[in-house]
């Protein structure tokens, strides 16, 4: 990647933004795992966060202790692609879907405690999302969305005892916003920085840019985020049909780096799709019975007597393009004219596909400076369940230290202040964990975060980054 400086570059900065770093004595104190999975249910994402603050105003510190990726098995993973092929006609059989997700989550919870030799009881909290679920529901019931949530996370909680945190989004004061995704909420106050506008695109099965303005950008607008069309969706099913199943992702784009991009085969799919207003087909049963936009691609290689490698490379280009595309696209309609960005962040598992990221360094003007994600001491894979994990703890420090006349706002008004909501399942330990959270607050209310301090990392080498 294009690299000119560090994210943890903080010359530009007054010496009166910068926190002490001399040891403190951490009155909140939690542990929580964030767990996830995609729309191809191919891997459950886990991140256990420690968070620990001195005060509700001080920064608040992430330790990521520990990630891992556990495969959903196909003993699983078939019986949920069979009843989402089923798609609207699916509805009788919800509570099974909802009985297999419970069971898949619990099991992966109990698998990484065994990975990682962890006491399932050190767990505070479990912040859970599955992309696939929405889709189902949004198909079959929609009011009753929240509904068949609450069922599979009872599951997971009957089967831990954690308490389970789910089904989030946020309310800003001011600003409305439909479609904004929760995960770009953390990646403003991860991202944000006093001067530099910066961007984050995730790209995983789908792709999705955050667009984050600088603290210094008065009448700015607020973080804007969208799912913008491909990640590594296409490229996943093109390497499955390939190699006849044997390998379902291009790895650092190795395959793809090796054949030659038919630009007229992008150009002419590409001006057929705007998947800005419409993301592309989500159900992982349509892959499975060739259905899907992937296949469409891959037949019109097939038709041009196009080798493998070619049709690895173009379809990969039509990733890579769209992202582009989208990129100026969405900074053309929120922001003013002449906008530049100074850093853009990729995370993800496409993050690590070369042929992406070389082409978007290529096209990119030579002002944007490309970063990974790890440049805040959160490795790239990680992302997601660690913004899940923090989704969570926010979502309950807001709500245990909410008085119980003061009801949230109803999504249709604006919140005097950035509100996360969420819904809990409580555990075993629910009670304790309020006495502890209303004892560090000290019966004040508890307003969403601003100022976070990423700490200690995975790998060796990570400083101890503020990013106030």
């Amino acid at each position: 990647m294009r690299r000119k400086d560090s994210a943890t570059d903080l010359r530009s900065i007054s010496p009166a933004q910068k926190k002490s770093e001399e040891p403190m004595r951490v009155d909140l104190d939690l542990t929580v795992l964030g767990i996830c999975t995609g729309t191809g249910l191919t891997h459950l994402s886990c991140a256990l966060v420690r968070f620990s603050q001195k005060s509700p105003s001080a920064l608040l510190r992430v330790q990521l202790e520990k990630f891992d990726q556990i495969p959903v098995p196909f003993s699983v993973r078939d019986p949920i692609i069979n009843y989402l092929r089923l798609g609207p006609r699916a509805a009788k059989t919800a509570s099974c879907i909802d009985d297999l997700f419970g069971h898949l989550f619990s099991s992966g919870v109990k698998t990484f405690c065994r990975r990682h030799t962890l006491d399932i009881t050190c767990f505070d909290l479990v912040g859970t999302h599955t992309e696939a679920l929405k889709l189902l529901h949004r198909q079959t019931n929609p009011d009753g969305a929240r509904e068949h949530q609450i069922n599979w996370n009872r599951i997971v909680t009957a089967e831990t005892g954690i308490s389970t945190v789910f089904d989030f989004s946020i309310l800003e004061p001011t600003i409305v916003r439909s479609h904004i995704h929760p995960i770009a909420y953390v990646d403003r106050i991860l991202l944000q920085h006093p001067h530099k506008f910066r961007v984050c695109l995730n790209i995983d099965e789908l792709s999705t840019l955050s667009f984050i303005p600088a603290h210094s950008h008065d009448g700015a607008r607020g973080t804007i985020s969208r799912s913008c069309g491909p990640g590594s969706l296409l490229i996943d099913y093109a390497m499955r049909y390939c190699t006849s199943n044997d390998q379902s992702e291009d790895r650092d784009g190795n395959l793809a780096s090796l054949g030659k991009v038919n630009q007229g085969i992008v150009d002419s799919f590409l001006s057929t799709r705007d998947y800005l207003r419409q993301s592309p087909p989500l159900s992982i049963a349509t892959e499975m019975f060739g259905d899907h936009e992937a296949q469409q691609l891959i037949d019109t290689c097939l038709y041009s007597n196009m080798s493998d490698q070619d049709t690895l490379a173009t379809i990969t280009r039509v990733t890579a393009q769209n992202i582009l595309n989208q990129y100026h696209r969405l900074l053309k309609i929120f922001f003013p004219a002449g906008q530049k960005v100074d850093e853009l962040f990729i995370c993800g598992p496409g993050a690590r596909n070369s042929s992406i990221i070389d082409y978007l360094e290529a096209e990119l003007p030579e002002s944007v400076i490309t970063k990974p994600l790890h440049d805040v001491g959160i490795p790239g894979d990680a992302h997601e369940p660690v913004c899940y994990a923090q989704l969570a703890l926010e979502a309950v420090l807001s709500h245990s230290t909410r008085p119980t006349y003061m009801p949230l706002p109803p999504s249709s008004q604006h919140p005097p202040v950035d509100t996360v909501k969420a819904s809990v399942v409580p555990g075993r330990r629910w009670n304790e964990l309020l006495s502890r959270v209303l004892e560090y607050s000290g019966g004040e209310r508890i307003h969403t975060l601003k100022k976070v301090h990423v700490t200690g990392s995975l790998e060796a080498g990570f400083q101890d980054i503020n990013l106030g």
